[in-house]
């Protein structure tokens, strides 16, 4: 069970969070759909310490409670980093933000940063056009599939398509009922990839069948015998990357 605590945005000027502001050119590929500029992880700056206006991020407090467990031992976890020093940028308008305590929370597809009162501020997409931690871009797009807006990590990007994965959890939930041998609860981290062309999200399988099924033969043949030429492995996202920066190469 998840509790809401209302509040009324104002000036942030004393935040639980280390955060700066960042002034700087955005030179993107592609975003969200509201976003006109798009996605560029490398974008840098000089950082300037200031105190932030919190009416330009949307977001609450939440207090998340997950009842489900009870006192029953839990591995895993409904984040996806294992800590909370993580440094994201996000991209508000002309505007980036910097906040060095934030996670994702991947049951709630939220990201949020921890307060001292043991609650946590949940930030809203509306908005954030982009979220990049530790280097790597988040972002939210609307799933037809789901009728909903998800948030999908940006894995590779070219000038026609673009390689997202979202990140899901299954949860496998124990006893203490010493007759179920099921004695801890399990959450265990999955994902699964998708393709964006022209703002539309649509599965991809990370197989050479995938690239078949969205690439040209003549293409799909060259990028299997770079792949191959390469040691690349269709399962890594690092040798992905290394595949859409090919494809982009031969266009």
């Amino acid at each position: 069970m998840k509790k809401k605590i209302k509040i009324q945005l104002g000036i942030l000027t004393v935040m639980m969070v280390s955060v700066v502001q960042l002034y700087a050119q955005d030179h993107a590929v592609f975003g969200a759909p509201t976003n006109t500029r798009g996605l560029n992880a490398a974008d840098e700056a000089t950082l300037l310490a200031q105190a932030i206006d919190i009416s330009k991020i949307e977001g609450v407090f939440y207090e998340f409670d997950d009842i489900r467990f009870g006192k029953v031992p839990t591995d895993g976890s409904f984040l996806l980093f294992e800590n909370w020093e993580n440094r994201a940028v996000l991209h508000v308008g002309e505007e980036k933000l910097v906040v060095s305590n934030i996670n994702f929370h991947i049951d709630e597809e939220k990201f949020i940063s921890q307060m001292n009162n043991d609650s946590t501020f949940v930030y809203d997409f509306k908005g954030i056009e982009r979220i990049v931690v530790n280097d790597r871009p988040f972002i939210s797009l609307y799933s037809s599939a789901d009728g909903v807006n998800k948030v999908y990590e940006v894995i590779a990007e070219n000038d026609d398509l673009h390689l997202v994965k979202n990140y899901y959890v299954e949860v496998m939930t124990g006893s203490v009922n010493p007759m179920i041998n099921r004695s801890r609860n399990k959450i265990k981290l999955k994902s699964k990839y998708f393709v964006v062309n022209n703002g539309v999200v649509m599965p991809f399988n990370n197989k050479k069948s995938g690239f078949r099924s969205i690439l040209p033969s003549d293409k799909a043949n060259m990028l299997e015998k770079y792949a191959k030429s390469n040691k690349l492995s269709f399962r890594k996202d690092d040798d992905l990357k290394k595949m859409f920066s090919y494809l982009n190469s031969i266009q």
